[in-house]
């Protein structure tokens, strides 16, 4: 079974620190949480206490914040690892890029893109027949289809305005299939 912690790393590590970009469609985040689309997030109290302390000044201080590091979390476990079941993935690479693919672009559009490398009817809920799918399916060609899906996707979204400036970073985001 994959693990979350494992996952959460490697997304965390694309997902930085304060960010308040006009052109990003969730303006103000956080550890890559946008007030936006999670306005009642828990670390946005936090973090406003900071900013009306210190302004931005140092704001990516309160990453190693042990309570801040439990909101982040425990946010990303919530809304986008238990949603899709992904702890019920054997392969720990496909649960990495669906979990990542999730937290960039939602968790049913995830669940598609997984759906249809696992050659399963494509609903965007990932259930037993999804999971069962997975599991005895290629994990290699799984996680290809995965990040194919993904390269169109990032790139289509690149086309639209104000996104271009992005695609660089969404690319960079898919690793290849490490043969274990």
């Amino acid at each position: 079974m994959s693990d979350f912690q494992i996952a959460n790393k490697i997304t965390g590590g694309n997902e930085g620190g304060y960010s308040f970009d006009k052109n990003d469609r969730g303006l103000e985040t956080f550890a890559g949480v946008s007030r936006r689309f999670w306005p009642n997030w828990h670390g946005w109290s936090m973090i406003d206490a900071y900013k009306r302390a210190h302004g931005l000044t140092n704001i990516d201080s309160l990453l190693k914040d042990s309570l801040m590091r439990q909101y982040i979390d425990d946010f990303y476990k919530q809304n986008f690892w238990d949603v899709n079941k992904l702890d019920q993935i054997n392969d720990q690479q496909i649960a990495n890029t669906t979990y990542d693919m999730g937290v960039n672009a939602g968790t049913g559009i995830a669940a598609k893109m997984l759906q249809s490398a696992a050659k399963v009817t494509i609903d965007g809920i990932i259930g037993s027949g999804t999971l069962a799918a997975v599991n005895k399916g290629n994990p290699k060609a799984i996680y290809d289809s995965i990040n194919e899906q993904r390269i169109a996707y990032y790139t289509h979204l690149a086309t639209k305005p104000g996104q271009a400036q992005f695609l660089k970073s969404w690319l960079s985001r898919i690793k290849p299939y490490k043969q274990s």
